[in-house]
């Protein structure tokens, strides 16, 4: 790993070589470590916790840089932000934000991400709402789902496996058509032995899975509960459960197998994959493997019914020859 070497006063000494610890300990190789001279701070987009976020050139690419204060992390915020760039820096895949590196001086760390352009999954709902849009289509809900379920498949198939821990539509960010999983500050590698002691009530309590409220062990199920109450605000264009608190949400999920009331008009597909992903019985959901396959099913099943549909169409449409005259 390449060393940030600077000429400042002995305080900013210091400072600089305990960031530089912190990113060494982090293990990233040198695409991922960038010098701190070659990173443009842009439009400030916003803040949360203890960071700053703003639009950057990094070397001439545009991306996103999360500005943190090294004297507002005690150690088990070194900790967690080691665990996120470590895990993060490690992934490769069409449907997770792409981790661009890390940097430093004496003050702040920078960590550097792809930039999405449209912002998160949940703030186009809240578009989407607030214009009374139609309900999406299947298809569209279908082509949203496969994404996600892509990205997640392809963090449990890991070995060891990741568990993200805090799947919902504000940690998935959008390009185009294209949506990305980010935000992996909770992101942990599962044990070998499979469920485990891990931290209980880690996430957020409208997504989290019943076994982890109540402080059971769990393992990559967990995130398939989650993917099912994404879904739901797919469908719906709201924040579960929010006629409560988010602990309120958390108890009846817990204890009485609570759920967001399913809409009528849902597409008999979906329901079905969101009602099976959400069981409370965390062994009767399905895997990410299994449910791309049901989803690329329903692509075509689609498909068939399209392609049936446009030839009843023209049948209907066509007109009958008219008879040849004899002489």
């Amino acid at each position: 790993m390449r060393r940030f070497l600077s000429k400042g006063t002995p305080k900013e000494n210091v400072g600089l070589a305990r960031n530089q610890k912190l990113l060494e300990s982090m293990e990233l190789d040198d695409k991922h470590t960038i010098e701190f001279r070659d990173v443009t701070l842009g439009e400030f987009v916003g803040e949360g916790g203890f960071a700053k976020v703003y639009k950057c050139q990094i070397d001439g690419r545009a991306g996103v840089c999360k500005e943190i204060q090294s004297k507002n992390l005690d150690d088990e915020a070194r900790y967690l932000l080691k665990n996120e760039c470590t895990i993060w820096s490690r992934l490769a895949h069409q449907n997770i934000v792409g981790f661009l590196g890390m940097t430093s001086d004496a003050t702040r760390l920078w960590l550097l991400c792809e930039f999405m352009a449209e912002g998160s999954l949940h703030q186009k709902h809240e578009r989407r709402r607030r214009s009374r849009a139609a309900p999406p289509t299947e298809e569209l809900l279908i082509n949203q789902l496969q994404q996600v379920a892509s990205g997640m498949d392809y963090l449990h198939a890991l070995e060891p496996p990741v568990l993200h821990r805090d799947l919902k539509s504000p940690n998935i960010l959008l390009q185009g058509d294209r949506l990305a999983i980010a935000d992996f500050g909770l992101a942990r590698y599962q044990e070998r032995s499979g469920a485990g002691n891990m931290t209980a009530e880690t996430g957020s309590y409208r997504w989290m899975a019943p076994e982890v409220i109540r402080h059971e062990k769990y393992d990559m199920r967990c995130d398939v509960y989650s993917y099912a109450i994404l879904g739901w605000e797919m469908l719906t264009d709201r924040v579960p459960f929010d006629d409560v608190m988010p602990v309120e949400a958390a108890f009846g999920v817990a204890k009485s197998a609570r759920r967001p009331p399913m809409p009528e008009s849902a597409p008999e597909s979906i329901q079905t994959l969101i009602t099976t992903c959400w069981a409370q019985e965390a062994k009767q959901r399905p895997s990410f493997s299994t449910i791309c396959a049901a989803l690329a099913e329903e692509v075509q099943a689609l498909a068939v019914e399209a392609k049936v549909g446009h030839l009843s169409v023209d049948e209907k449409s066509g007109e009958q020859a008219p008879a040849e005259s004899k002489a």
